[in-house]
């Protein structure tokens, strides 16, 4: 499906990432498959974990805790037929847990201490999101200070989404990507040769 600075992703890795939600999901996913969205997923996660060069440590602690987390999560929903269907053991399962949540931990480590948040944007975000959502919704309006964490929270979190698209944005610059999905998307369509 891809092909990042050397480093294949194939469908299948593509599939089990969708299929156990190995992937951060996004707003932005709009209508039609996922396919395009997961796989830039991946794409990103590759291009983190290439530049640290594998220096991020995480523990078999990590791991087996967030293993427990996605089987509990798929339990219902057929988690052993899905390995199953894939061909893989929880040792399979578990190399791509690891690459995700090393994925994580550069982002987390790489930004979440970096972003500072002003009282004025707190007041921002205030008087043009919550106060309004507020009112639309027909809930009472708290004052600010007593929203003060969950707003400046919220804050963080959209100031860190846009430091980590730009970073990601420039390794994608200084990369080599071949892309596919169009290819088969089309072949899936019927438009393929």
């Amino acid at each position: 499906m891809a092909v990042v600075n050397d480093e294949v992703i194939t469908l299948t890795d593509l599939r089990i990432a969708k299929a156990f939600g190995l992937w951060d999901s996004d707003e932005k996913r709009g209508e039609g498959s996922l396919f395009p969205l997961v796989l830039e997923n991946i794409i990103n996660q590759k291009l983190v974990n290439q530049f640290t060069g594998g220096d991020v440590n995480i523990d078999d602690i990590e791991i087996d805790g967030f293993m427990a987390e996605v089987k509990e999560r798929w339990q219902d929903h057929g988690f052993e037929e899905r390995l199953n269907d894939f061909g893989i053991g929880l040792t399979d399962l578990r190399n791509y847990c690891a690459e995700y949540l090393s994925y994580k931990k550069i982002v987390s480590d790489r930004f979440s201490r970096s972003v500072v948040v002003s009282l004025r944007e707190i007041e921002e975000y205030y008087n043009q999101v919550y106060v309004p959502e507020q009112k639309a919704n027909q809930e009472p309006v708290k004052q600010m200070v007593d929203m003060l964490p969950e707003i400046e929270s919220a804050v963080k979190e959209k100031a860190t989404s846009i430091q980590v698209e730009e970073w990601i944005s420039s390794l994608r610059n200084k990369a080599e990507i071949q892309n596919r999905i169009d290819k088969y998307l089309d072949f899936l369509n019927g438009r393929g040769k």
